[in-house]
């Protein structure tokens, strides 16, 4: 079964044409909001560092450091999580790119031309041209900044996306009514092909966020990734009980799934 990405940028209509074409089809409708409430269940502080670092671009500091790698592995997770369960409509955290290969996610691109956007914030906030227009180019630029730092991909290719509409130019009703008829079809993209490889890509992102977000396991070389015939492994453990909760986690997870377990032990 079909699942929609919808491209995330400021006052671009994603909100309103995501939730309206969930509502039409009897999609399940993730947002920032759902995402948070995942994390929650996980620890309270990644609740919290999801509504702390929305879309921010992360520093390079960040980029290697253990929380916010297991902050991005718990994002990344609940999209697969969501994606498996068919049938939902996914507004931004990357998940066009974490779901970049996934025939049966339909990615797509809501463009509106920035004056547009100042207009229609101006019009909510009740802001003037200056202060709308700063508020929605700093955050295009973190937002551009989060994807190509974890994705090495540009947010606003076109090659990125199967579907691009002009909010400017297209009513949220027309884009709505497209969208809908294009899901009913995109279904039959979904094969036990792709329906495996999407559980396959399902586990490996679990395992991963479980074993960076655990408190008691550091492993600065960690590894985790699906190479068409197995999920993969790597690293190098330091100590005894790591590397049993490290087996612990991975039957919890990944069973029945191929595994390559990569990991070394050294004292």
């Amino acid at each position: 079964m079909a699942v929609l990405t919808l491209s995330w940028e400021h006052q671009n209509g994603c909100f309103e044409i995501g939730k309206a074409v969930a509502e039409q089809l009897n999609y399940e409708f993730v947002d920032r909001h759902s995402i948070t409430a995942i994390l929650k269940k996980t620890g309270e502080k990644w609740g919290n560092l999801s509504l702390e670092l929305d879309h921010e671009q992360p520093t390079l500091w960040e980029q290697f450091d253990r929380e916010y790698l297991a902050f991005i592995a718990l994002i990344e997770s609940a999209i697969f999580d969501a994606a498996l369960k068919n049938q939902t409509v996914i507004l931004g955290r990357g998940s066009a790119f974490v779901l970049n290969d996934i025939p049966q996610a339909l990615k797509v691109r809501l463009y509106t031309p920035l004056k547009v956007r100042i207009e229609r914030r101006m019009n909510q906030t009740q802001e003037n041209y200056s202060a709308a227009e700063s508020f929605i180019e700093k955050a295009d630029k973190a937002r551009m900044g989060y994807i190509q730092a974890l994705y090495s991909k540009k947010l606003t290719a076109v090659s990125n996306y199967d579907v691009i509409y002009n909010t400017a130019i297209q009513t949220y009703d027309q884009v709505i009514r497209n969208l809908v008829e294009i899901l009913k079809d995109w279904d039959r993209l979904e094969t036990p092909e792709s329906r495996s490889r999407l559980e396959k890509k399902a586990a490996t992102a679990r395992v991963k966020a479980r074993i960076l977000s655990h408190p008691e396991i550091f492993i600065p070389t960690l590894k985790v990734f699906y190479d068409e015939r197995a999920i993969v492994i790597q690293g190098v453990v330091h100590k005894p009980e790591q590397y049993k909760l490290i087996l612990e986690i991975i039957h919890e997870t990944v069973d029945p799934h191929p595994i390559r377990n990569e990991l070394h032990y050294r004292q």
